[in-house]
């Protein structure tokens, strides 16, 4: 099988992102996406170039896939596209940050983060689940009491699941932080020694300090056939691609 994961930026790169999909299509089998925008978004101060409909049309970019939208604040979250002829057994998505949780860290305009969620699709026959996340950014991706809950909450959940298991997405952290760390501990982190120097790209004005921000972690029983971080710029993060047996 085969599994894209990528920030996609809500779609402010969409003429590249639309041309790469169509591309990665053909042999894909799951996407996985952070940062998509599914309606109006609750925050005036918004940048202008996203596309608040891209859940929508990103549906129309993969007729053969069904997606799956996971809401973190009304307007924005996370999605998962699975191709049809992979039976979904069912989504799940949990809270892994309140707004409780995030109430001291603030954005650079003063505004609070938006909640954090883990959004599991469960494919049905295949003991396989897929775990895709946006961890909170800020403080420059380094270990933060805030991030300590976060993983906390994200390794209840992986080691709660029995399944074998792909973690998934834009942690915005760092690859030295002790968060990734731990979640390196109980998944395979495919990043961590793998050779590649970012996950960020140029688009995005700290790439030279804040290279990394994006991971693939899976349970010891999935083998892996290929793991790239793919030069495509269709955001200011890069796409990850994982090709792998059960």
């Amino acid at each position: 099988m085969k599994l894209i994961t990528c920030n996609i930026w809500c779609g402010i790169k969409y003429e590249q992102l639309e041309a790469f999909l169509k591309k990665q299509a053909f042999d894909t089998d799951i996407f996985c996406f952070q940062e998509v925008r599914n309606g109006k978004y609750h925050n005036p101060n918004s940048v202008s170039e996203e596309i608040a409909e891209l859940f929508s049309q990103l549906q129309t970019i993969l007729p053969e896939f069904k997606g799956y939208f996971t809401e973190m604040v009304p307007g924005v979250g996370i999605a998962s596209f699975v191709r049809n002829n992979i039976s979904v057994d069912k989504i799940e998505s949990t809270q892994i940050l309140s707004a409780q949780d995030l109430s001291d860290l603030k954005m650079p305009n003063g505004d609070s983060y938006y909640p954090r969620m883990l959004q599991s699709v469960y494919l049905k026959d295949k003991n396989l689940t897929i775990q895709n996340f946006h961890g909170v950014p800020g403080n420059l991706k380094k270990d933060t009491p805030t991030r300590n809950i976060q993983t906390d909450n994200l390794l209840k959940i992986i080691n709660s699941n029995n399944d074998s298991q792909i973690l998934v997405g834009d942690f915005n952290l760092d690859i030295n932080t002790e968060a990734v760390t731990r979640l390196g501990e109980r998944m395979n982190n495919l990043i961590k020694g793998s050779g590649f120097k970012a996950t960020r790209n140029a688009n995005y004005n700290q790439f030279e300090t804040l290279p990394f921000a994006d991971y693939i972690f899976t349970t010891p029983e999935i083998e892996v056939q290929e793991f790239l971080v793919l030069p495509d710029e269709v955001s200011d993060h890069l796409p990850l691609s994982l090709k792998f047996n059960l």
